[in-house]
């Protein structure tokens, strides 16, 4: 019986991706704990930002197929960690997801605006709200997708339209350009914010 050449080969690649993994979540626990221990504020909570980046870039690597990323299963891998974000306070993460490959780059980048997206939703979307939910959508529109995230929070106020147009928000319009996708803010039909992206796969 012959050997399969590609055994080797699949087993390598997979040793290589847990391993860069591995790496870029111990990157991320380190600069979690150099943020905790921040005197100052603000680098603290820079610190905790760069951590939560490198984390969710860290966690693509676990998706990694011959046909791209598996982005789907990368987001049901993450909703418990947005979950315990929340420091004790219950939170509930519902995604309803189809099942997508995204080429790498896109995935990375796609993975950095939906972190912006969800740490928005958890530090400003549910303030004041009965009933703690943000849902995540993930489903395909012709040649494109749309990502979706859904909060239950009072929404942008009539007479401050641009009240949670804040650094994560920015920086997610920012990085919209390079999947060629458009971001918008709109109002959720049973209240609260949907931020919805639609993108090029």
């Amino acid at each position: 019986m012959s050997e399969n050449p590609e055994g080797p080969a699949a087993e390598l690649a997979s040793e290589v991706r847990h391993r860069t993994a591995n790496t870029l979540q111990l990157l991320a626990t380190l600069a979690r704990m150099r943020g905790q221990k921040a005197s100052d504020a603000e680098l603290r909570r820079q610190m905790i930002w760069m951590a939560e980046a490198i984390g969710a870039v860290g966690s693509l690597e676990r998706r990694r197929t011959p046909e791209g990323i598996d982005f789907s299963g990368y987001i049901d891998e993450m909703a418990p960690v947005w979950r315990r974000r929340q420091g004790g306070q219950a939170v509930d993460v519902a995604v309803r997801l189809e099942p997508i490959h995204i080429r790498d780059q896109a995935a990375s980048t796609l993975a950095l605006i939906l972190n912006e997206l969800m740490a928005n939703a958890l530090t400003h979307g549910l303030q004041g709200a009965a009933v703690r939910r943000i849902s995540i959508d993930l489903a395909r529109t012709g040649d494109g997708a749309r990502l979706s995230v859904t909060d239950s929070g009072p929404g942008l106020r009539a007479d401050q339209p641009d009240s949670r147009e804040r650094f994560g928000l920015w920086l997610a319009r920012s990085l919209t350009a390079q999947v060629s996708g458009q971001l918008v803010l709109l109002p959720a039909p049973a209240g609260g914010l949907t931020a919805q992206l639609d993108f090029k796969l």
